[in-house]
């Protein structure tokens, strides 16, 4: 049942990013914007269907893996297995499968089409986690049951690397207004924001710099 939600899911949000792309597109950068969206959009109705074939196979697999496990005392809980874009089948990471379980929730209502990379459980209803095209903060709404973005910003948004501290990350934005807000993300009034991310121990600090480090170079080097 989840695996057909996933790729219906998808396809929903295939077709219909043909029409959102376009018209994000023009608002932010004119004519040009425009068919920039369009292109976007023809990828999107590709993409996305197959990302709901791909979570619809991995959810069976796992079904079919979990059945065959299910003790009289004991059943065996876990989060889909985390497919990385090589496609290549590699044993279960419990760590993967959770950044890849909540990136899917935070962006479950968005028009993006990101690519997990690596999170951080800042606690228990807040986390951090960098794809293949930004970094965002998100936080659990108890009255909406369910995550929600509370900031993110692409990798071109990020003036320089981020500064490391005893305690976090502080990240120096150069960005546009919020994207998550309304009408917001049609208005190019850019302002310099800067981010705090505070990390349960130095350890995790030192590991979410290096991963962002990582992605930061990839993005402006790649």
């Amino acid at each position: 049942v989840r695996g057909g939600k996933s790729f219906l899911m998808g396809l929903y949000h295939g077709v219909t990013g043909v029409v959102v792309k376009p018209v994000e597109g023009a608002a932010q950068e004119g004519v040009e914007g425009f068919f920039k969206g369009v292109g976007k959009g023809l990828v999107g109705a590709v993409t996305r269907p197959l990302g709901g074939i791909n979570d619809m196979i991995t959810y069976t697999i796992d079904g079919i893996h979990h059945h065959t496990q299910i003790d009289e005392k004991i059943l065996v809980l876990r989060h889909p297995r985390y497919i990385q874009p090589d496609k290549i089948l590699r044993p279960y990471n419990s760590t993967q499968s959770e950044g890849k379980y909540l990136l899917g929730q935070v962006t479950r209502h968005n028009q993006w089409n990101d690519t997990y990379y690596h999170h951080s459980l800042l606690t228990t209803k807040s986390t951090f986690i960098l794809t293949d095209q930004r970094c965002l903060l998100s936080e659990y709404d108890d009255v909406l049951n369910q995550w929600k973005v509370e900031w993110s910003h692409v990798y071109h948004d990020i003036e320089r690397m981020p500064s490391v501290m005893d305690n976090g990350i502080c990240v120096v934005f150069s960005a546009f207004m919020d994207p998550n807000v309304g009408f917001s993300k049609f208005f190019k009034n850019r302002r310099k924001k800067t981010r705090m991310v505070t990390l349960p121990t130095p350890e995790e600090t030192q590991l979410l710099y290096r991963e962002f480090k990582k992605r930061y170079h990839h993005y402006h080097n790649g």
